[in-house]
């Protein structure tokens, strides 16, 4: 998200910088304030698949060659919105990342979850450089793509929304339905006292 959001106002199709850089300015306060309603009514997991699905298609709608106006290109607008959409996912991420890890394990999973996004951000920058040795199809298609990995990676984490943040990883195993873990109450594992 961050890789492409320095440089797609500089891509071919946007004429003035400064209405391009208000523009994304704008999405990004839009991206942040989408987000609270779609977690509440989609839940964590499905909210990010929700924005990662429509960059997706953000992203291949920018594909072709379509002049809206004298100014706008279909490219620039859908590189808006699509820059709108995977920024709501990168805002969900950091709540999500923080209610898959126990407290014990917290830290380090957010670390390495700033880690990857730093990764991606230095790619997406690269990445845009693209523009001027190859098609600009090429460029989008690799955003396409690291959108579409992103996507099939969250569709294997559990959603968290509604259910209690894990403390131990014993909680985790208990909250992904582990059948080899029951949960404990009250300090007293059932387990145990129906073996007993």
């Amino acid at each position: 998200s961050s890789g492409i959001n320095a440089e797609w106002p500089l891509r071919p199709g946007s004429k003035d910088l400064y209405t391009s850089y208000l523009f994304a300015a704008l999405g990004k306060v839009l991206s942040f304030a989408i987000t609270i309603p779609a977690c509440h009514f989609l839940g964590r997991k499905r909210a990010v698949q929700f924005f990662l699905m429509f960059g997706i298609i953000f992203f291949f709608l920018a594909m072709t060659d379509v002049q809206i106006t004298e100014e706008w290109t279909l490219e620039f607008a859908a590189c808006l919105v699509g820059s709108i959409v995977t920024s709501s996912a990168y805002a969900i991420n950091y709540l999500y990342t923080s209610e898959l890890a126990p407290t014990t394990h917290r830290g380090t999973v957010m670390s390495l979850s700033s880690s990857c996004a730093r990764i991606g951000s230095f790619s997406g920058i690269y990445t845009t450089l693209l523009y001027d040795i190859t098609d600009r199809r090429v460029p989008l298609a690799l955003f396409a793509g690291m959108t579409i990995v992103y996507m099939v990676a969250v569709s294997f984490l559990n959603d968290t929304t509604g259910k209690n943040i894990p403390e131990t990883p014993y909680d985790v195993e208990v909250l992904a339905g582990n059948e080899k873990y029951q949960p404990v109450e009250n300090g007293v594992d059932k387990m145990k006292l129906e073996t007993a």
